[in-house]
């Protein structure tokens, strides 16, 4: 992305093709120069959102949404109405238009993605124990997967069940369910074969301890599909 598109942050471009545009780059800290009235055109309906949020939380949330713009707006070259009221928690919504948005934050790094066609989904988790334990392996792998991680030397076996949740967190995002998955019968390998899936990727993140995960779906599940179409 051009630097007159990023406004001098660090922002950076991690895919740009296909119809599929996702930045990332560190969340800046609150601006104590906040307007009100810029940020209702940036928001739309979901201002009303705004009075619920601290600081942090409030950069990160109008940082994420100047980049959706941006994408749209500069990239895109479509017309800007903001977001739809949506609840907190929930997939953002742009309001009378077609394109798909997905929103993704771990500590102060921030990814971004916005489709042309069909749904997105995008993730980034900083590897961290957590993703080690034997609890949360056991609700996030499948049984190849689980004799994979029990292969690899404790750092690497963090980093990968980090980048595996990615992976099947992006895919949850993208069709719309969340945490409601049984991430035990989704196989991430399998994610990259199927006919309902455009594109799974993993792009470098930049640091040695965040992974990033994008997954790209058909629109309508239920119709005819494609088939994958890695990019």
């Amino acid at each position: 992305m051009p630097r007159s598109e990023t406004g001098g942050d660090a922002r950076r471009t991690l895919v740009s093709a296909r119809g599929v545009h996702v930045v990332t780059g560190r969340i800046p800290p609150p601006d104590p120069g906040f307007d009100a009235e810029d940020a209702a055109e940036l928001l739309g309906t979901d201002a009303a959102a705004l009075g619920s949020l601290d600081g942090s939380r409030l950069a990160s949330y109008l940082t994420a949404r100047r980049w959706v713009r941006d994408i749209v707006t500069v990239r895109l070259r479509r017309p800007w109405r903001g977001f739809e009221a949506t609840l907190r928690g929930t997939k953002p919504r742009l309001a009378a238009s077609p394109l798909d948005v997905s929103i993704a934050h771990a500590g102060d790094l921030l990814v971004v993605g916005v489709v042309e066609h069909g749904r997105i989904g995008v993730d980034v988790e900083l590897v961290a124990p957590v993703f080690d334990q034997p609890a949360l392996a056991r609700r996030l792998c499948t049984l190849v997967e689980r004799r994979r991680a029990d292969s690899l030397p404790p750092a690497d076996r963090r980093a990968w069940l980090t980048q595996l949740w990615t992976v099947k967190e992006s895919y949850a995002k993208a069709v719309g369910a969340g945490l409601a998955l049984d991430f035990r019968q989704l196989g991430a390998a399998e994610l990259r074969h199927s006919d309902a899936v455009r594109g799974v990727l993993t792009p470098a993140s930049g640091r040695t301890h965040a992974k990033i995960a994008v997954s790209w779906v058909d629109a309508a599940p239920s119709s005819s599909l494609s088939s994958v179409r890695a990019i």
